[in-house]
C-alpha cells in the first residue's frame, strides 16, 4: 500500500514538472515572438531615420543651397575682415591694471 502512494506521488511530481516546463516554454515562445516583432519595428524605424537623414542632407547641402540661390538670383557676398587690428573694449581700456596680491606675494 505504501508503494502505491509513493508511485502516485512520483507520477504526480513527474507530470507536474512536465506541465510546468511546457507552460514555461509556451511563455518563452510568446515573449520571443513579441521581441521579434519589436526588433522588426526597430529596423523599420532605423531605415526611416536613415532615409530622413539622407533627404535632409540632400535638401540642405551646400550645392543645393547654391542652386536655389542661383534660381532666386541671389549674389554671394564676399567676406572680408575690414578691422584687422582689434582693440581692447572701452570699459576694459579705462580700468587700471591692479596686481593681484595673495598672502603678501604679488606678481
Amino acid at each position: 500500500m505504501r508503494k502505491k502512494y509513493i508511485f502516485r506521488f512520483a507520477y504526480f511530481l513527474l507530470s507536474a514538472s512536465v506541465v510546468l516546463s511546457l507552460f514555461i516554454n509556451l511563455r518563452i515562445n510568446e515573449l520571443s515572438n513579441e521581441l521579434s516583432v519589436i526588433n522588426s519595428e526597430i529596423v523599420e524605424l532605423e531605415l526611416f531615420k536613415a532615409n530622413l537623414n539622407i533627404e535632409y542632407i540632400r535638401k540642405y547641402s551646400f550645392e543645393n543651397i547654391e542652386n536655389l540661390s542661383k534660381l532666386k538670383s541671389y549674389e554671394r557676398l564676399r567676406v572680408s575682415n575690414l578691422n584687422l587690428d582689434l582693440e581692447i573694449p572701452y570699459k576694459m581700456n579705462t580700468e587700471e591694471v591692479q596686481e593681484t596680491i595673495v598672502l603678501g606675494f604679488g606678481r
